[in-house]
């Protein structure tokens, strides 16, 4: 059963975090995880080793795991780039298990305005008032993950404090820095639970960001905070920035079926629910999606889908499709395995980010390590 589980854990990705990307998922903006990310963010009751740690520290007593993982993600329309790294355990302890996490995100989103000073512009000799500006968005988030078996083999509880950080930045014509969106810089906390019903399926509930979350950076009552590089009032244009809070509350479910009793086949069906994105229209914004993976001999195969529905209007409702693959070869007795992934979430219908459909990349390499203790 120990093997079974490692060849279906995949890559999990570490480092997406952060990407700003505009991601369906609620974890670090820029690191969701290489296999949450290839179903399509819809892994919450299926999650094991690092992935866990990542998105639901709940599952991570459910399969024995030693594992140490770097994870790259790149947000195409963003021009996002994430890393990360995670060091998860699960080996030691039968009642508690424990993962350790960096993530760090660094995006380029390009917006324009119309100056209040105009621009003389050397090529034609004519005066403009519209300008481009290419802010900074950066993000970090140092986690521990712990995850408490409070009914063997049936019950799970987990938390995760983290320290957690995003800033959205400019530079004026003078090279000074000024900051376009409010700056975050606290301690973060979320909570979760699973209930494992014999390795048959698993039904999880996360809240992340119940401390430390923290609104998006604009929205259509409020728009980036542009003074100090000359822009007009009421003239800024958003760009790739993305709508979505870096850290948002969100109450988040997900259910797992494994219909030949292990974790080699798993069909998973997850919800979220975003109460900051869209605070400021009362309005709930709601994820919904379904995934599926099948691990054939040492490659996991990975498909998923998922309807996000952002504010109000269904005008702004996206729909994501997602794939990926994977080798894994586990770990003998006091010895070493390998975790190789890559995944790929695209954008398929609604409005882009800058008018870009949104394409996110996920690569992983990790260590599976099995000590003879």
């Amino acid at each position: 059963m120990r093997r079974l589980a490692s060849l279906a854990l995949g890559p999990i990705a570490v480092a997406a975090a952060l990407l700003g990307l505009s991601a369906p998922a609620s974890a670090h903006p820029g690191v969701e995880g290489t296999r949450n990310l290839s179903l399509g963010s819809v892994a919450r009751s299926s999650s094991f080793g690092t992935n866990a740690a990542l998105i639901n520290p709940s599952n991570m007593p459910f399969v024995q795991t030693f594992a140490i993982e770097p994870i790259y993600q790149a947000g195409l329309a963003g021009k996002r780039h994430g890393l990360g790294f995670v060091i998860m355990d699960s080996l030691n302890n039968p009642r508690l298990s424990v993962g350790l996490g960096y993530l760090v995100m660094r995006g380029s989103p390009t917006v324009s305005f119309t100056s209040d000073d105009p621009v003389r512009v050397p090529a034609d000799g004519e005066t403009s008032l519209e300008r481009q500006l290419e802010l900074v968005h950066v993000a970090h988030e140092t986690f521990g993950a712990i995850g408490v078996t409070v009914v063997k083999n049936w019950l799970a509880v987990g938390a995760k404090p983290k320290y957690q950080f995003s800033s959205l930045r400019y530079k004026d014509a003078m090279g000074v820095a000024h900051d376009a969106h409010d700056r975050l810089s606290t301690f973060g906390l979320d909570f979760s639970a699973t209930l494992n019903f014999q390795g048959w399926a698993a039904i999880s509930a996360v809240t992340t960001n119940v401390v430390g979350n923290h609104p998006p950076a604009f929205h259509e009552r409020r728009e980036l905070d542009l003074a100090d590089a000359g822009a007009a009032a009421g003239s800024v244009d958003s760009g790739n920035v993305s709508e979505l809070s870096d850290f948002p509350l969100t109450f988040e479910h997900g259910l797992s079926v494994f219909p030949l009793h292990n974790p080699n086949f798993s069909l998973n069906f997850d919800g979220l629910y975003d109460f900051s994105s869209f605070y400021h229209q009362r309005h709930t914004r709601m994820a919904y999606g379904g995934s599926a993976e099948f691990v054939l001999g040492p490659v996991p195969i990975r498909f998923g889908t998922l309807w996000d529905g952002r504010g109000q209007s269904k005008d702004d409702d996206r729909i994501y499709v997602a794939g990926g693959l994977a080798y894994v070869k586990p770990a003998k007795e006091g010895g070493v395995g390998v975790d190789i992934g890559a995944g790929v979430r695209q954008q398929v219908t609604g409005p882009g980010l800058g008018g870009q459909l949104e394409t996110v990349l996920s690569f992983n390499l990790g260590l599976r390590l099995r000590p003879d203790l």
